[in-house]
C-alpha cells in the first residue's frame, strides 16, 4: 500500500509523552504528537496521518522526512514568517 510509513522513532513512548506536557507552542506539539501517533502505531499510512492532524498528506510526508534527516530538535523549530509584519497585532 503506497503511503505505509517506514521511519523509526527513535525516542521512547514516555518521552514523547513528557514533551507532549512541556511543550507549549501548538504547532511543536502537533509534530510531537504525529510521532507520538506513530511510535504507538496508531498511525500506519500518511494519509491517515494526515486525517488524524488535520492536514495535507504533504505536510505530514515534509515533517516526517526533516525528522529522518535532522532528528528531533530540527523538527520542534518553528521558522518566522519572512513576509509583511503584522498591521493588526
Amino acid at each position: 500500500m503506497s503511503g505505509i510509513l517506514k521511519i523509526e522513532i527513535s525516542e521512547s513512548e514516555e518521552q514523547l509523552r513528557k514533551l507532549l506536557k512541556q511543550v507549549h507552542e501548538p504547532l511543536a506539539k502537533e509534530r510531537i504528537q504525529v510521532l507520538f501517533w506513530i511510535k504507538t502505531k496508531q498511525a500506519e499510512t500518511v494519509n491517515h496521518l494526515a486525517t488524524l492532524i488535520g492536514r495535507h498528506r504533504t505536510t505530514g510526508s515534509r515533517w516526517l522526512s526533516q525528522y529522518r534527516s535532522k532528528g528531533l530538535n530540527s523538527l520542534l523549530e518553528i521558522g518566522k514568517s519572512s513576509g509583511r509584519t503584522k498591521a493588526i497585532a
